[in-house]
């Protein structure tokens, strides 16, 4: 879609709504797509790194090795649920209608 063709046709917010609706559009497609690839990536290598740190954690044989690998432990866990509320909040934002609610009629 041509914005110099869109602006020539309509009148300028007519023009702007459909950019935006255009955009918002695109993106929300590119993400849809994108989205559930990272979250698939995400889990498999939080399993990767929760599983080699868990077995370096069970070969760990004085009290500092242990101790480093449990907090290795602790940031995979925090990592994980941080990264999966995150692919959550943008699914929610994008599939749930936040943004047509923020922005009201401008986005339809």
């Amino acid at each position: 879609m041509n914005i110099f063709a869109l602006l020539a046709a309509k009148s300028t917010t007519e023009a702007t709504n459909d950019i935006l609706t255009s955009a918002y559009e695109t993106f929300s497609g590119i993400v849809n797509i994108v989205l559930p690839v990272l979250a698939a990536f995400l889990l498999i290598l939080g399993i990767i790194l929760g599983v080699k740190v868990g077995v370096q954690f069970a070969q760990a044989e004085d009290d500092e090795a242990k101790k480093k690998a449990k907090g290795h432990l602790i940031n995979i866990v925090i990592g994980f649920l941080v990264a999966i509320v995150f692919v959550a909040i943008i699914a929610a934002v994008l599939n749930g209608g936040a943004v047509q609610d923020l922005f009201g009629d401008q986005i339809k």
